[in-house]
């Protein structure tokens, strides 16, 4: 793959050369030419930088390969190759002035007509346009140099303040077990309960737990819909991170609605959430929620069962048992005439007579995903059936009853 995308990139390398070089301009370009090639120009520049990685990516196309191209990640320690990765998109952002006169300088160099300018009269000032590039490409250099020894970022004084997490990061990364959240093609964020790390194109930090604190900034809808996540509806939350220590400057990344809640449950603190802020529900969540309450229409069930061997979730075994499944319903309750896209006639509700119990989370996980699986509408989903996870016996949302325990004494038991 990198042989492909070393080849392209030499084919438009070589090209480019030749064109510029080969350019022979004999008439002066109107107002719309200039303004259209400045566009172009403007656009393909940053759209290396930041691309449509899903378009770009499987042609090579992007900064990022280029870099991976200049730079084999397996010469370097992961801290080094990201500190580089850095340095190379600054760089080239900072290298738009220079494209931007350069433009005019070239055009200026290969106008052989005599006599003729290239450009209209507003933009007709070659000298200044050469001035511009000079101060350009010097003020580039400069940049350059003046952040290429990435040891004296803000993020390398931290390494320097706490040396274990320099020795700690790419145990890190190479550690199967690390929480991982790919928040696109290329910015990554690894969690444990020791050490934060996120590294994009444009950042690199890498930190204690202890000195990083993760608040709610804000919430909204995707911008652009994933077709996949669209019945969850899932949320983007924005996450501001901030730091103990002064020198790191905070930042805000963008995470889906269910990477906030894993990363939750790896956190020992949980991210805050300000008081005017509300995390919304995603559907599941929301036909979990509505399912418990339809539920708590329906008669309970009594069981008796010694204290001593009372179970947690038959499923989870975390959480309390509280949810039994018992055929109740009389079969004249409002249901769906077929379960799914082929027409199947629904099943009749049978007798389960299973022992295990559950909880309500996993109860209203088994019956809302088997709506789901049998394309129910999630508006009609109360009006579905599912199988018993133990028998396989089909029952209805009717059938789920929460559980009054009547609790056997010992001695009782012994007798009997």
């Amino acid at each position: 793959m990198i042989s492909v995308k070393r080849g392209t990139w030499i084919f438009l390398f070589v090209l480019g050369v030749l064109t510029a070089i080969t350019c022979q301009f004999q008439n002066t370009l109107t107002y719309l030419h200039v303004i259209s090639h400045l566009a172009i120009l403007t656009a393909a520049h940053f759209a290396l930088a930041f691309p449509p990685e899903e378009l770009l990516d499987g042609l090579g196309l992007t900064l990022y390969d280029l870099f991976s191209i200049i730079y084999d990640h397996r010469n370097y320690s992961y801290i080094d190759y990201a500190a580089k990765r850095v340095l190379f998109f600054n760089v080239f952002v900072a290298s738009y002035p220079a494209l931007i006169s350069g433009y005019f300088v070239h055009g200026q160099l290969f106008t052989t007509a005599i006599n003729t300018r290239r450009f209209p009269e507003l933009f007709d000032h070659p000298w200044l346009w050469l001035l511009v590039f000079v101060i350009s490409v010097i003020g580039l250099v400069t940049y350059y140099y003046k952040i290429r020894d990435y040891t004296q970022w803000p993020a390398f004084q931290y390494f320097m303040d706490h040396p274990e997490t320099l020795d700690g990061v790419e145990t890190v990364i190479n550690d199967p077990e690390t929480f991982r959240i790919r928040l696109s093609q290329r910015t990554h964020v690894y969690v444990t309960r020791n050490f934060f790390i996120y590294s994009s194109n444009w950042r690199f930090v890498a930190v204690r737990m202890i000195d990083v604190r993760l608040q709610v900034d804000n919430t909204r809808m995707p911008m652009i819909m994933n077709i996949q996540d669209e019945e969850e509806r899932l949320r983007a939350m924005f996450i501001k991170v901030n730091f103990n220590v002064p020198y790191l400057a905070p930042f805000t990344m963008t995470l889906r609605q269910d990477y906030y809640h894993q990363l939750n449950e790896i956190l020992e603190i949980p991210i805050f959430v300000p008081p005017h802020i509300t995390v919304p529900m995603t559907i599941m969540e929301e036909l979990k929620e509505d399912f418990v309450h339809r539920i708590r229409n329906n008669s309970r069930h009594t069981h008796r069962v010694k204290r001593s061997e009372k179970d947690p979730c038959f499923a989870c075994g975390s959480e309390e048992n509280i949810i039994k499944i018992s055929k109740s319903c009389t079969g004249e309750e409002q249901r769906l005439l077929f379960h799914d896209i082929v027409l199947n006639p629904t099943p009749n509700c049978e007798n389960c007579t299973c022992r295990p119990l559950w909880c309500c989370g996993c109860i209203a996980q088994i019956f809302i995903t088997r709506q789901k699986i049998d394309n129910i509408s999630r508006y009609e989903y109360h009006r579905g059936s599912a199988k018993c996870p133990t028998c396989r016996k089909t029952f209805c949302i009717r059938d789920v009853h929460f559980v009054d325990f009547d609790y056997i004494a010992e001695e009782e038991e012994a007798s009997t």
